[in-house]
C-alpha cells in the first residue's frame, strides 16, 4: 500500500457524494461493530451454543480457535487484498463472506462444521478492527477524523454491551441458531454501504504490490496451526507426558522463530515488526493482551456463574449484564470530556486495572444467594475497564508511527488481540472445567450416609416427593438426582468465584506493571 493514495479521499469527495461522505465513518465504524459484536455473542453464549452441535468443552475450544487461526492469517493477508481490490472493495467483500460465513454456522449440526464456519468467519472479519482503523487514518480527512474516532469508539463499546441484550432475546424466542444469522442481514447492508460511501484508496498498480510471501505465509501458519492445537490439547492431556504434543510446540515456536527473523530481515514484509524497538509500542501491547485476556475472561465467566450457580435464565442473565454494560458505555462520554486533562495516561491505565482487580475479588466473593441488586456494583466496574485502560493504552502504543508505520503497527496489534482472546477462552474453559471437577469431587464425599445434613436433606425430600404422590423407590431416586443436581449448581458456582479470583491476581498484576511504566506518561 503507497503512501500516495493518502490524499486521495479528499480528492474524491464531491465524485462519492455529500451523503457518501458523511456516512462513511460511521460506515466504517459498524464494520468493527460487527466484529466486536459478534465476538461478545459467541463468548458469551458459547454454552449454549455448544449444547446446540452436541459440543464437549474440548470441541468448543477448537472452534475458538479455528476463529483465531483464520483471524490471524485473514491478517497477514490484509495488506496484499488491500493492495488488488483496495479498502472500499475488501471490506464489502468481507461483510459478504462474513454474513455467509453466518448462514454456515447456524446450519451446523456438528462441532467439526461448526470449526469450519467458525473459521471461515475470523478470516474475513477478524482483520476487520485493524483494516478500519487503518482506514480512518488515511482515509478520513483530518478535519473529521477526531469524530470519527468517537463513532469508532462509541460502536465499539456499545456492540459489546449490546451483544448479551440482543443474543438473550433470540435465544429467549427462538433457538441457538439465530445467534449466528442475526448478523447476516447486517453484515450484508453494511458491505452494500461500504461500497457506496467508502473512498477508492488501498490498491496500487501491479508492479508497485507487495510481494506475496507465500513460503513464509505457509510456514506461519502451519506454525500456528500447530501451536492453536497443543494450546488446545494441553488442557484436556499431560503435556509433559505427551510427546506429540512437545514436538507440535517446539515446531510451531521454532516455525514462528523463523517467520519473525524472515520479516526483521526483509525489506518489505508482511507485518514490520521494527516497531518493536519503540518502548512505548512494547509496554502498549504487553498491556492490550492482559485487557483483551480479562475482558473475554470476563465474559466467559459471568453466564456460567449466574446461570450455573445463581439460577439466573439465559434471558435474565443476557439483559442484565448488557444493561449494565451499556450503563458502564455511556461513561465514556465523560471520558472523552475530561480525560485530555489527565496528562500523564499512566494513571489512568492503573486505575483501570484497579477496577478491574476490585471487580474480580468481588465477585469472587459473592454469596450463592445473590441477587440482581448485589451483582450492580461489579458489572458497573467491570464496564469500566474499557474506558480506563484500553483507550489510554490505544493513545500511547500508536502515537509514535505514522503512515506506513501505523498500518504495520496495528495489523501486529490486531494479530496478539485475537491469540489473547483464544488464549483465554482455552485457558478460562479448562480452568472452569479443572475447579468444577475439583469442587465436585469435594462436594460428593460429603454426600454419604455418615453426613447427618446430607441424609437429612435426602429424607426430606424423599418425602416432599412421596407427598406429591410418588412411590417410595421413585421418590428416593428423584430424591438422590435433586440433590446431584444441587451439587452440580454448587461446584460451577464455586468454580465461577475462582475464576474470577484468578481475574483479580492477573488486573493486580497488570496494575504493578502499568504503575511502574514510566513511557506511559
Amino acid at each position: 500500500m503507497s503512501a500516495a493514495p493518502a490524499a486521495s479521499p479528499i480528492a474524491a469527495l464531491p465524485r462519492r457524494g455529500v451523503a457518501a461522505v458523511a456516512l462513511a465513518p460511521w460506515v466504517i465504524a459498524v464494520v468493527t461493530g460487527i466484529d466486536y459484536f459478534d465476538n461478545a455473542l459467541f463468548a458469551f453464549f458459547a454454552s449454549y451454543i455448544a449444547g446446540g452441535v452436541s459440543a464437549s468443552a474440548d470441541e468448543l475450544v477448537w472452534a475458538s480457535s479455528a476463529y483465531a487461526l483464520g483471524a490471524v492469517l485473514g491478517i497477514l493477508q490484509q495488506h496484499a487484498w488491500v493492495e488488488r481490490f483496495g479498502y472500499r472493495r475488501y471490506l464489502a467483500v468481507c461483510m459478504f463472506a462474513f454474513a455467509a460465513g453466518g448462514i454456515f454456522a447456524a446450519l451446523c449440526d456438528t462441532s467439526v462444521q461448526l470449526m469450519r464456519a467458525r473459521g471461515l468467519q475470523g478470516y474475513f472479519v477478524g482483520p476487520m478492527l485493524g483494516a478500519c482503523r487503518i482506514l480512518v487514518q488515511i482515509g478520513i480527512p483530518l478535519q473529521r477524523r477526531a469524530k470519527s474516532l468517537k463513532a469508532f469508539m462509541a460502536l465499539i463499546i456499545f456492540s459489546g454491551a449490546l451483544a448479551p441484550i440482543i443474543g438473550a432475546w433470540l435465544v429467549t424466542h427462538f433457538e441457538w441458531r439465530s445467534l449466528f444469522l442475526c448478523t447476516a442481514p447486517l453484515a450484508v447492508a453494511t458491505g452494500a454501504l461500504a461500497l457506496w460511501t467508502l473512498p477508492d484508496i488501498g490498491d496500487v498498480a501491479p508492479h508497485e504490490r507487495t510481494e506475496p510471501h507465500y513460503l513464509a505465509y505457509i510456514v506461519f501458519a502451519l506454525a500456528q496451526a500447530a501451536l492453536q492445537v497443543v494450546l488446545t490439547r494441553a488442557h484436556f492431556e499431560l503435556f509433559s507426558g505427551s510427546p506429540a504434543l512437545i514436538g507440535l510446540a517446539v515446531a510451531g515456536l521454532g516455525g514462528l522463530g523463523w517467520f519473525g527473523y524472515h520479516q526483521w530481515q526483509h525489506p518489505a514484509p508482511l507485518v514490520r515488526l521494527q516497531g518493536l524497538r519503540v518502548a512505548s509500542f512494547q509496554v502498549g501491547l504487553a498491556l492490550y493482551v492482559v485487557y483483551y485476556y480479562l475482558s473475554t475472561g470476563f465474559s466467559y465467566l459471568l453466564p456460567r456463574m449466574m446461570e450455573g450457580g445463581l439460577g439466573f435464565t439465559v434471558g435474565d442473565t443476557g439483559y442484565f449484564t448488557g444493561l449494565m454494560s451499556l450503563a458502564g458505555g455511556l461513561m465514556m462520554f465523560v471520558y472523552m470530556k475530561f480525560s485530555s486533562r489527565v496528562t500523564r495516561k499512566r494513571w489512568l491505565v492503573v486505575p483501570g486495572f484497579v477496577i478491574a482487580a476490585v471487580a474480580g475479588f468481588w465477585l469472587a466473593r459473592m454469596s450463592p444467594q445473590a441477587g440482581r441488586a448485589q451483582l450492580v456494583g461489579p458489572l458497573l466496574l467491570r464496564g469500566l475497564m474499557m474506558l480506563f485502560v484500553m483507550l489510554p493504552v490505544a493513545g500511547v502504543t500508536f502515537r509514535a508511527f505514522k503512515g506506513e508505520d501505523f498500518a504495520h503497527s496495528y495489523r501486529l496489534k490486531n494479530l496478539l488481540r485475537q491469540l489473547a482472546i483464544s488464549f483465554a477462552t482455552a485457558s478460562v474453559i479448562a480452568l472452569q472445567q479443572h475447579r468444577t471437577a475439583l469442587h465436585e469431587t469435594r462436594l460428593g464425599e460429603s454426600a454419604n450416609l455418615g453426613n447427618a445434613a446430607f441424609m437429612q436433606s435426602l429424607d426430606m425430600l424423599t418425602r416432599g416427593f412421596q407427598a406429591a404422590g410418588h412411590a417410595a423407590s421413585e421418590a428416593h431416586a428423584m430424591a438422590l438426582a435433586s440433590l446431584a443436581r444441587m451439587l452440580e449448581q454448587q461446584a460451577t458456582f464455586m468454580a465461577s468465584l475462582d475464576g474470577f479470583q484468578v481475574m483479580a491476581v492477573i488486573a493486580i498484576v497488570a496494575a504493578i506493571y502499568a504503575a511502574s511504566q514510566k513511557v506511559l506518561d
